[in-house]
């Protein structure tokens, strides 16, 4: 983690789970020792609609509390890769689910496509994974929180009976995220 402060958006419908991730990341960061801020938006329709879950991460203080530019989008349905893509700074970087999303041109945007609903399906015959395998390749891909703040993140947040499962996923897309992101976009920073 650099000392600029970090700015992600999770974005996708209501039901993929993204505030869960927001809320882990954020938990992560904290035990990091990271401050942190965290904030979501939902549609008018909460399940189904376009919603956010915002998270900054620093060193330093946040002195503005709300995502305006992301530096990462993690995005899980084509309805808020529309809505949220124009959003991003130049130079940042989209993952998407490419189940779901159709990549469009972004210029000076790094964009990679991952087959997470897919890999859910196979990989844990679980759709609703796909939000931790997206997860996973972020964390992996940026090194923004350690696997340990992870799992303990994961354990206080993520009911019981789900923490497995999104554990597995996790570790799915932590692999995508360390080792095919990097060929494909370059360096996180």
């Amino acid at each position: 983690m650099t000392d600029k402060p970090l700015q992600v958006r999770f974005g996708g419908l209501g039901g993929q789970g993204l505030v869960t991730l927001g809320a882990v990341l954020a938990a992560a960061g904290a035990k990091d020792g990271l401050n942190v801020s965290a904030s979501q938006s939902y549609g008018s329709r909460a399940r189904g609609g376009a919603t956010r879950s915002d998270v900054i991460l620093g060193r330093e203080a946040v002195d503005f509390p709300h995502v305006i530019h992301p530096d990462i989008l993690v995005v899980l349905a084509e309805e808020a890769y529309g809505l949220y893509g124009p959003d991003v700074k130049a130079g940042a970087v989209v993952l998407f689910d490419s189940f779901f999303v159709h990549q469009a041109d972004m210029a000076g945007v790094r964009q990679a496509g991952l087959s997470a609903t897919e890999l859910a399906m196979n990989e844990l015959n679980s759709k609703m994974a796909a939000n931790f395998i997206m997860f996973g390749a972020f964390v992996g891909y940026t090194d923004a929180v350690s696997l340990k703040a992870v799992e303990a993140a994961v354990a206080e947040v993520v009911r019981e009976r789900f923490q497995q499962v999104n554990l597995s996923a996790f570790n799915i897309g932590l692999k995508l995220g360390r080792e095919r992101l990097p060929e494909e976009l370059g360096p996180w920073r």
